[in-house]
This record gives structure tokens, C-alpha cells and sequence, in this order.
């Protein structure tokens, strides 16, 4: 009898590796091949366009037949959740480095999914060929930091830009117990952070690809063999997994870098879980253009954060063919968040901020105020988001036992960045 394929034996690796087409087990390396430790709940979809034509006659014999074509593949839809797992790699070193907040890669790399948040907002690919062999290239710089600007390269970072017409491409592989799919040519489009205060930070990606197809024969015993599980004769294999000696290549070959650990000044290192319930945020805002700056800051209740590239596909309309998407485009960067708390009397509390709002009478205050949404609070680990340029929308009031405030907020580019991003800047710190 067949076996069932069960969600909670499921497991989800990105990689710039392309098995469908043949590449090597010695091909997946940690370098460019990285485990998510996803959360239940997540979802692949693969579905085609169609077209129905009906037959209307008269008469007492019409012929009433329905036929049905598939007349393109839609783009394949993907998205998961992983908890926001900050590692300490925060500085940027010549590779072979063993100092403090270092990885023998010399790359910055100050969250697990680090590699899922450049694709997202750089132009600039996560791996890198060439005559001395295969490279890792963090765009984050040092101090665990992320910009969606234009920035040079520095010592463990690569130069990078946020303004691209079309997104960075790699392959997901979805190992749904014993049956392998990989999602080829995906993009990642959105990226949605959820601090509510009960829970640990999550991150839940979602983005696109060009299809999806099942890894038989040889592809999926080379998939096997990297990932674990049972290859094609029947025979059992464990997961090979690598995180210390990322400069040796010899050790680097048919592995993948886990998800929960990284090698941090030359020791294994377990990345940390961050607590919602220590977020806070702080609001900059001046009640009219020429007034003096006022901070608020705020315990939340609930608190939120998005981005957004918009990415649409381009797919031919040729009859007689089923159509595939030959191409994608980036759209408007869209920078967006939420935050709850309860209602306060004071100046510079809940209270004061939503009367400054509510009486601020230019139709855009986002270049006299800013937002800081820092998950997990101001002792490590947390993650903050900066947004330089922010337009706060009229805040909502909740009557419940006690009343609470809702603001919706969007991150714009700064006067001094205008037309070349700058939106947001992240933090991560361990």
C-alpha cells in the first residue's frame, strides 16, 4: 500500500541549485543551499488559466455542449512561515575570519533567512562563481543592517540597489515526506513580519515561480541524498547538513546550511528566538512643518510590519498552446505596518500622538516623521525596522474594557534618497 505523505514530516530548502535540469549532488553546498524551518500551514500551488466556450442555438435540438482549454500555466504561488531567528554574525571580515560577531564566510549574515531578505530587496545574488570557486555575497552591512538603497560594497557586504526592474531568481524544493517538488525560477515578493505579544516573531514569505514539477529518477535521488529520506531503491539516507568550516571546500560538497545554527566567530552558534512581548515602538512626528519634533513611545499590544515588490508575470496569449510565463517585473515598493496599544492620557503618549495626528492638517507630514518597530525591545535579540519617511494614517479607536489605538502607517523615501528607495533600514542584533 501506498504511504501517506504527511505535513508534519515536510521540509522546505532554498537554493540557487537547479536539479530539474541536472545539476550534481556535489552542486548543493551550505553556501548556496539553506534549510527553513517552516511552520505548519504552508502552501504550493501550481493552476493553469482557462477558457470555456458555450454553444447557444435555437431551436428544439440545440446543441448545448461546454468545452474547456487550458490555455496558460499561471505563475506558481508559494508562501510559509519561519520565526525570526537572529545569529549574532554582525561584522563583516576578510573570509577565514574567527573574530567576534564573525562568519568564516566574512559575510554578514545577522538572521537565519538573511539569504530570503536580500532576494528580496537586492538586485544583488546571494552566490556568487568564479575562478576561486563558489562564494557566498550578504549584502547586509556590518552591524546587522539592511537598507533598501543604493550601497556600496564593504568588508563582508556586496554593493547592492533596491530600485530593480526584475527580481532576483532562485529555486524552492517543497520535500512533502517522500515526494519532492521544486518550485524553478522563484521570486520572493513579500516578506510579512507578526509581533503580537503572545507569540515569537514570525516572518511568513510568499512570492512566485515559474513552475512546478516533481523531482523523479535521478534529480530526486540527487534531492535525497543532500535532504534526507528514502531514495529510488528503497534504501534510506540521512540529511546532510554543514555550518562551521564554510571556507574548506572539501567539506562543503552534496550539504545544505541548517536553519538553527551558524557558525559564529568559529564555533557553533544557536540562533536565537525573539520574544513579542518585548517589542515596542517609537514615533517621531511634528504637529505642523515648523514645529519642534516630538518622540512617542509606546508598549504595544499588537504590532506589524510588510514589504511588498508587487511582482506581476508576463505570459503570452498564443492559440493552440498552452502558454508558460517567459518573465517577471518588479511593481511599486510597498512599505507598510501596524501597530496597537491601549489609549493613554499625555503629551507624548497614545493620547498625544493621536491628537497630533488628527490635528495636522497638511495632506503628507512623512518627511517630519519616522517610525522605529523594534521586535523583541532594545535588549538583544530583536529586530528593529527604521522607516525614515513615514505617513501615519488617522488612528482608530477600539472601545472595548480598554480602549486601545490603531495606527496604519507607510515607509516612503526620504527627500535625501528620493527615486533611489530608502524606504526602510533593518536591524538585527543578537
Amino acid at each position: 500500500m501506498a504511504s501517506l505523505n504527511l505535513q508534519r514530516n515536510s521540509e522546505v530548502f532554498f537554493s540557487t541549485v537547479d536539479l530539474i535540469n541536472g545539476a550534481a549532488v556535489t552542486d548543493m553546498r551550505p553556501t548556496n543551499t539553506w534549510k527553513l524551518e517552516v511552520l505548519a500551514g504552508f502552501a504550493v500551488t501550481s493552476s493553469a488559466a482557462t477558457q470555456d466556450i458555450t454553444s447557444l442555438e435555437s431551436g428544439t435540438a440545440p446543441d448545448r455542449s461546454q468545452q474547456r482549454f487550458n490555455t496558460a500555466i499561471n505563475p506558481v504561488d508559494w508562501n510559509f512561515q519561519v520565526y525570526l531567528r537572529p545569529t549574532g554574525v554582525l561584522t563583516g571580515a576578510a573570509g577565514g575570519t574567527t573574530t567576534a560577531a564573525t562568519n568564516e564566510t566574512g559575510n554578514v549574515k545577522p538572521v537565519a533567512n538573511w539569504f530570503m531578505w536580500q532576494s528580496m530587496v537586492s538586485n544583488t545574488k546571494v552566490v556568487k562563481t568564479d575562478a576561486d570557486g563558489l562564494h557566498e555575497r550578504s549584502v547586509w552591512e556590518t552591524g546587522g543592517k539592511l537598507r533598501t538603497v543604493t550601497v556600496a560594497k564593504g568588508t563582508g557586504s556586496s554593493a547592492t540597489k533596491s530600485n530593480f526592474s526584475t527580481a532576483v531568481e532562485n529555486h524552492i524544493y517543497f520535500k512533502l515526506d517522500n515526494v519532492i517538488y521544486q518550485v524553478s525560477n522563484a521570486t520572493v515578493n513579500q516578506a510579512s513580519v507578526d509581533a503580537g505579544i503572545e507569540e515569537i516573531a514570525t516572518t511568513t514569505w510568499s512570492g512566485f515561480g515559474t513552475t512546478m514539477k516533481e523531482l523523479t529518477g535521478t534529480p530526486r535521488d540527487v534531492a535525497i541524498s543532500v535532504f534526507g529520506g528514502t531514495l529510488n531503491s528503497g534504501s534510506s539516507v540521512t540529511a546532510n547538513s554543514n555550518f562551521q568550516k564554510m571556507s574548506a571546500a572539501a567539506t562543503q560538497a552534496a550539504a545544505y546550511h541548517p536553519y538553527n545554527q551558524m557558525n559564529v566567530a568559529g564555533s557553533a552558534g544557536t540562533n536565537s528566538f525573539i520574544k513579542n512581548r518585548l517589542s515596542t515602538i517609537e514615533f517621531h512626528h511634528k504637529a505642523t512643518a515648523a514645529g519642534s519634533d516630538e518622540k512617542f513611545t509606546f508598549p504595544v499590544t499588537a504590532l506589524s510590519f510588510d514589504y511588498n515588490n508587487n511582482i506581476t508575470y508576463l505570459t503570452p496569449e498564443e492559440i493552440s498552446a498552452l502558454n508558460e510565463p517567459i518573465g517577471q517585473f518588479t511593481g511599486s515598493r510597498a512599505v507598510t505596518g501596524s501597530a496597537t496599544m491601549y489609549l493613554r492620557t499625555g503629551d507624548l503618549e497614545s493620547a498625544g500622538f493621536l491628537r497630533n495626528i488628527s490635528e495636522d492638517s497638511r495632506t503628507s507630514s512623512a518627511q517630519t516623521s519616522n517610525a522605529n518597530l523594534i521586535i523583541g525591545g532594545t535588549t538583544a535579540p530583536y529586530v528593529a525596522f527604521q522607516l525614515d519617511a513615514c505617513q501615519f494614517e488617522f488612528p482608530s479607536i477600539a472601545t472595548d474594557d480598554v480602549v486601545a489605538m490603531t495606527v496604519n502607517f507607510v515607509g516612503q523615501e526620504p527627500t535625501a534618497t528620493r527615486g533611489a528607495g530608502g524606504e526602510v533600514s533593518i536591524f538585527a542584533a543578537k
